[in-house]
């Protein structure tokens, strides 16, 4: 049986993405036969019950000075008798692959999340990206981040593979009627920030006829950075809201604990983003059977054709208010036929049975 390091900052303070994606990697390829252990270096315990509910054993080594925990890992590491050693994220690929300075016997995967150009640039993202040379694998969430990675480092080509994230959703519990109201109601996920593009959107709304806009309701769904004392972007947006006299229109809402039932519930789902990784929330609409509508980021091209949304340009509000447009007047067997194709998209693309398939094939080809 081959024996399988995952190494992660922790599982998660309240969630988080990365954590929540490394540890259903970690539990699919338990299910599928390997023995599987995690190594943790900060405190986070959010999805901890996860693998102890599929008896994966979890090693702690937390340590508040870097240098220490820099050695504490690389000897856990070197002492396992491990055959792959797997990671996410900057720090973590970072440990996993200066455990492997001065020569290994297990095989190093990094997972890189990142697709934004400040990442390669930076002189901390340069120093993480050389140690990437000692990686036998290093994956990516999608094609153009994979494409960045080429971009940056040709020399790592024959070493990047792209691997979706497995979409992971509670049950569904609400129930869908398409139109509610006679109004096509659009769902966004994500946070009040410049980057996500509020302001475009809700430019592009204003200037909709009346009658259209009476036709249309959006419900955004995020954080307002308050934790970080910046909530410039917000109180912005709720200020254009009011002065425009859209607030029957658009509701900012924060975020919920319920957002699968939020996106069964809305018509579309949406993003405007003039930049991202592999979006979740149009992962999850198109895994729940929503039309999307999205600027052309990250993966597009894949995710989306006429069969399932729309596409539009971040920068273009003429371009956001056509795309708009063209939904409200969608008629509800419109709405369900795309809906469908999303599905199938997502089925092709997100399935459990595909992503642990890959990474499977992925181990024993560099074993």
């Amino acid at each position: 049986m081959k024996k399988i390091l995952f190494v992660s900052p922790n599982l998660g303070n309240g969630g988080g993405g990365a954590e929540r994606q490394i540890v259903t990697v970690a539990c699919l390829l338990k299910n599928s036969g390997y023995e599987v252990e995690f190594l943790c270096y900060c405190d986070g315990d959010f999805y901890y019950y996860i693998l102890e509910q599929q008896h994966i054993p979890v090693y702690w080594k937390i340590s508040s000075s870097y240098w220490k925990r820099m050695i504490s890992v690389r000897k856990f590491i070197r002492r396992g008798k491990y055959d792959v050693v797997i990671s996410f994220l900057d720090t973590p690929n970072f440990l996993n692959n200066f455990a492997a300075l001065g020569g290994k016997r297990w095989k190093v995967i990094t997972g890189e999340r990142s697709a934004k150009e400040e990442h390669f640039l930076s002189r901390r993202g340069k120093v993480f990206a050389w140690f990437q040379r000692f990686a036998d694998g290093v994956v990516c969430n999608s094609e153009n981040a994979r494409n960045m990675w080429r971009k940056y480092y040709p020399n790592y080509t024959d070493k990047l593979f792209v691997i979706y994230n497995s979409v992971n959703l509670p049950p569904v519990t609400s129930t869908y009627y398409p139109k509610r109201e006679g109004k096509l109601h659009i769902l966004i996920a994500a946070s009040y920030q410049y980057l996500k593009n509020p302001i475009n959107l809700i430019k592009a709304i204003s200037m909709m006829s009346e009658e259209d806009k009476k036709r249309l309701v959006v419900d955004w769904y995020g954080r307002a950075e308050i934790t970080k004392g910046d909530t410039q972007c917000y109180d912005e947006v709720v200020q254009f809201v009011q002065e425009n006299k859209l607030q029957e229109v658009v509701h900012l809402n924060f975020s919920t604990d319920h957002i699968q039932n939020k996106i069964n519930e809305a018509d579309v789902v949406a993003l405007f983003s003039w930049l991202e990784g592999l979006p979740n929330v149009i992962c999850e609409g198109m895994t729940i059977g929503k039309p999307i509508v999205m600027t052309r980021v990250s993966d597009y091209d894949v995710l989306i054709d006429e069969t399932n949304g729309f596409l539009c340009d971040w920068n273009d509000v003429e371009s956001i208010k056509r795309v708009l447009i063209k939904v409200i007047h969608l008629d509800r067997d419109e709405l369900l036929s795309m809906g469908n194709c999303s599905r199938q998209k997502a089925i092709e693309l997100f399935s459990r049975e595909r992503v642990i398939n890959s990474w499977i094939n992925l181990i024993e080809d560099i074993l």
